[in-house]
């Protein structure tokens, strides 16, 4: 399983034993009208209501932004696996996001944030709204699917179907914590990523040193391995790309890009050109 196949491997075991007795009586759940949240007995139930605020806030504003409204509630299940926070988020089968509630790791200050909880769910949310938004031809293919297909290894035609519900979900990694990156650093102010220490860092240390940048097929191949970071290439080349086109152009026409609506391209590379006129390349 890959990381995200493994993120709703995990939300998808808690949600069902949540449902099975007598294990039901060891999570917990707190329901609006939005969100459905899972955690475990009282342990972690300390940060429940403040992770439902930080929740419903976020949605809140990426509504707005992207005019997106979820047709299912969003299941976010609280966890505390390690002795560092991480958060993941998903769309295939349901929108779900995944949040260890540790406090982060800021070695090599490469998460310069607010409050987590605030800060994680300005991020995560924006995967959700951003992956799971759809055209009326997308919303055709859910209803003939009977939902949002999950690729599966064993079926690879699932892909064709996969894409045929969620086409923008079918894009790299740069893209997704690209956006992430930039509008979870517009949400505070300035406070993020997008403008950390540790990427100013790594870009001018790169320039001075003459070391290779990385095209797309090479950022996601060679360029993620190499890092002692892994993954991190992809925050941090993502989040300098988004936050050059807004100052390029204009955060409105980034988020265009970004958006899917009707009359917008499937695939984020068209999309690219459409908005622009350029080639993403």
């Amino acid at each position: 399983m890959n990381v995200a196949s493994n993120r709703m491997f995990l939300i998808a075991t808690v949600v069902v034993m949540a449902a099975i007795s007598p294990v039901r009586a060891q999570f917990r759940v707190l329901e609006t009208d939005q969100l459905r949240l899972v955690y475990y007995g009282q342990a972690q139930a300390f940060v429940v209501k403040h992770t439902a605020r930080c929740f419903h806030n976020s949605l809140a504003f990426h509504q707005a932004l992207f005019d997106y409204h979820s047709k299912e509630k969003i299941i976010v299940a609280v966890y505390d696996p390690s002795d560092f926070g991480n958060a993941g988020a998903g769309t295939l089968p349901w929108n779900a996001v995944t949040l260890a509630i540790a406090p982060p790791s800021y070695a090599f200050e490469t998460t310069p944030s607010n409050e987590r909880i605030n800060a994680t769910m300005n991020h995560e949310i924006v995967h959700i709204a951003a992956a799971d938004k759809a055209s009326g031809r997308d919303r055709f293919f859910r209803h003939l699917f009977f939902g949002k297909v999950a690729e599966s290894s064993e079926h690879p035609e699932s892909i064709v179907y996969s894409y045929l519900t969620t086409p923008r979900r079918s894009a790299p990694r740069w893209y997704h914590e690209g956006i992430a990156v930039f509008l979870e650093t517009w949400m505070a102010g300035g406070l993020g990523r997008a403008l950390g220490s540790y990427d100013e860092m790594v870009f001018r240390t790169a320039i001075r040193d003459s070391a290779r940048l990385y095209d797309l097929v090479g950022l996601e191949s060679e360029g993620t391995k190499i890092n002692f970071q892994v993954g991190a290439m992809s925050y941090l080349y993502g989040g300098r790309f988004m936050s050059y086109m807004a100052l390029r152009d204009d955060p409105e026409k980034l988020i265009a890009w970004v958006s899917r609506t009707s009359g917008s391209k499937s695939y984020f590379s068209s999309q690219f050109k459409h908005v622009y006129g350029l080639s993403l390349d």
